[in-house]
């Protein structure tokens, strides 16, 4: 169900400044040596190079080409938290007619969800059902970004839930080549792609090279689970506010059922499973992607084509000091632009709140505004400078992860004390194995637990 936290966070103090000149490089592994016959003979050290980060000046340069987000697909998840091949999930933009929103309402009988760390599952179902996707485009056309996503036409066939899989998705006619050089979450992309100035959240991941794709997993860190099991119970109820306000914000009926005149009763508590993933492919100069992300809704007076008609909502609290401000620019935005960028949300609606959970007052952020907003003074951040950053690291990345033994998996990770991001090549474990059997030989996709399919929703 829900893959990426969403909620509101406590706000969080200055960050410690960044240290001082040392070089960044990006060194390369040995190549691989190669056999007689042609065949890879691994004697790759455990311990690859580091990929060193610590002069950001490395990366003052004009941004690096970015293609903007096509979605080529989308599924979500019923009250179950079941996997469903259609838009059900998708609720639309319905602004309630008055503010002071509280966010505290149905907390109490809110069933908190425990935080998983994203696994792969579900997006390799989904690519097993819609592998033509990544087939090339027809003779005369270039490549196959720019394909129309085969379930955002309106009157395309009715979906199907995932069990019932169409008769034509042959799982074993899947292509080997998915000509995409990156398939993740969203959420872990938006975490390299701040890294630069993160010197505070520790991320790990485990990677694996398939058929020429590298597939990024994020991983738990011992400090991620500290930080769960020792969370306070206001910090637990924040983390619901954010899901409450995306409640008040959003309708499930069809938008024009919904007229102001009536308000929907928003008393109950929510369901953090229900929800809705895009699909989108993108480029980083030469790096190819594939990344899902939850969308919170759509506009449904927009007249534009996803993603450029959804909106993420955000909660905040009230900006009262220009330390508040600073901090709010520094370590909310940052994040906030990243994750609708990589996959082209345009605008985030923001509820600021005070600290009783209530919020009076609605501020929209166009995402492609917010960089210059944060321009003002340099030393909070720069968009350029995370775009050089995450386009050098993904250059590593395909120079570190070069064997595709798939009983091993590269351990790659940022911790303390924040000064290189490492790899490891190591034996596959069931917590960080990437890839299932099931996807490695084109099977039909394993679902987690049998639940009974969901009644259809148009």
């Amino acid at each position: 169900g829900k893959m990426e936290h969403n909620g509101d966070e406590p706000d969080e103090d200055e960050r410690p400044p960044l240290p001082k000149k040392e070089k960044l490089t990006s060194e390369n592994p040995l190549p691989q040596k190669t056999g007689q016959s042609g065949i890879k003979i691994h004697k790759a050290p455990p311990k690859c190079a580091d990929f060193l980060v610590s002069n950001l000046e490395d990366f003052y340069r004009p941004y690096p080409a970015f293609r903007q987000p096509l979605e080529v697909g989308s599924f979500s998840f019923d009250s179950h938290g079941k996997l469903l091949l259609d838009r059900s999930g998708l609720r639309h933009y319905a602004q309630p007619s008055k503010l002071g929103l509280d966010l505290k309402v149905g907390y109490s009988a809110y069933k908190t969800k425990l935080h998983q760390s994203p696994d792969l599952n579900n997006i390799l179902t989904w690519i097993s059902h819609r592998w033509q996707c990544f087939l090339p485009k027809l003779r005369g056309q270039r490549s196959i970004d720019g394909l129309i996503a085969d379930d955002v036409k309106p009157d395309s066939t009715p979906s199907l839930a995932s069990n019932q899989s169409p008769i034509d998705t042959k799982f074993h006619l899947r292509p080997d080549n998915l000509l995409t050089d990156f398939i993740c979450w969203r959420g872990l992309m938006t975490k390299l792609l701040c890294t630069p100035y993160n010197k505070s959240e520790p991320w790990k991941l485990a990677a694996v090279l398939h058929h020429g794709t590298i597939y990024l997993r994020e991983l738990d860190t011992a400090e991620r689970n500290e930080r769960e099991l020792n969370m306070s119970s206001r910090e637990k109820q924040m983390s619901y506010w954010g899901l409450k306000f995306e409640d008040y914000m959003t309708s499930k009926d069809s938008p024009s059922s919904t007229s102001s005149s009536t308000p929907q009763d928003k008393s109950g508590t929510i369901n953090p499973l229900e929800s809705f993933c895009t699909v989108v492919r993108t480029r980083l100069n030469s790096h190819s992607m594939v990344m899902c992300g939850e969308v919170d809704c759509y506009d449904h007076l927009s007249r534009e084509k996803p993603p450029l008609n959804y909106i993420e909502l955000k909660t905040n609290r009230f900006i009262y000091t220009d330390r508040n401000k600073a901090s709010f620019k520094k370590n909310k935005l940052l994040k906030w632009w990243a994750q609708s960028f990589l996959v082209g949300v345009p605008k985030i609606i923001c509820g600021f709140r005070d600290d009783e959970g209530i919020v009076n007052n609605l501020q929209p952020f166009r995402t492609i505004d917010i960089p210059r907003e944060c321009q003002s003074d340099l030393s909070l951040w720069q968009a350029s400078v995370c775009l050089n950053f995450l386009d050098e690291l993904l250059n590593w990345m395909k120079a570190t992860v070069t064997n595709d033994d798939l009983q091993m998996v590269y351990i790659i990770e940022w911790t303390k004390p924040f000064t290189h991001i490492s790899a490891t090549h190591q034996l596959s474990t069931p917590d960080t194995v990437v890839l299932h059997d099931w996807y490695l030989n084109k099977q039909e996709p394993l679902t987690p637990k049998s639940q009974p399919p969901s009644p259809p929703q148009n």
